[in-house]
């Protein structure tokens, strides 16, 4: 976004110092707000006050959040990135210092959002049907990657098998070993591929 648009100006806003690497081009000003946000009311101070006296200090036209959380209070337009309702369906699955503060503002930030993108159509028919958004309002851009990735060649895609799998084919998980990702069934899923392909013994599941 910023490398696409050198002639706009961005404000790279943190709680903490900013590794020199996050600043991808001379059109993006670090700027470190006081306090730290690392729960509840730090969120709340932070976004309440530090942020949104930022935003007016130096006139923003439009606030991005890349992580579901804003400033109730800002009139500046908010356009934010959810990237799903895990605290509002799976609360249980939520550290308890976080959960009551996100399972309160989650649905306030996002019926507050100008713009909310998710990665995902499933989580933006989600967010539809749990919130009841108008649909013009969220739209689903999926994730992109950085140029680096690119397809291998053979003899890369040999020595990744050498390194991970055994010189075998392989299926390959990159989540969180986390309940709510449904490892148990993509196992499963694995297994039922084994038995129907009829060679169990040529393929891995590296987790």
């Amino acid at each position: 976004m910023v490398l696409s648009n050198p002639e706009v100006a961005f404000l790279f806003l943190s709680d903490r110092p900013l590794d020199p690497s996050f600043i991808y081009g001379p059109n993006v000003t670090p700027l470190m707000l006081r306090p730290r946000a690392r729960f509840g009311p730090m969120f709340l101070w932070w976004f309440e006050y530090s942020v949104r006296k930022a935003l007016k200090k130096h006139r923003v036209d439009v606030f991005f959040s890349p992580d579901s959380m804003c400033s109730l209070r800002s009139k500046v337009p908010v356009v934010m990135t959810c990237h799903d309702l895990v605290p509002i369906h799976f609360p249980e699955q939520i550290a308890w210092i976080h959960r009551h503060f996100i399972q309160t503002f989650l649905p306030k930030y996002l019926r507050r959002a100008d713009k909310v993108i998710t990665v995902s159509n499933y989580v933006r028919q989600d967010i539809l049907q749990t919130f009841k958004l108008p649909g013009h309002r969220v739209q689903t851009i999926y994730n992109g990657c950085r140029d680096g990735f690119q397809p291998l060649n053979e003899s890369e895609k040999e020595a990744v098998r050498r390194q991970y799998s055994g010189e075998k084919p392989y299926f390959f998980y990159a989540g969180a070993i986390h309940p709510r990702k449904n490892i148990h069934r993509l196992i499963r899923a694995f297994d039922l591929f084994k038995d129907r392909t009829g060679s169990p013994e040529n393929y891995r599941l590296p987790i």
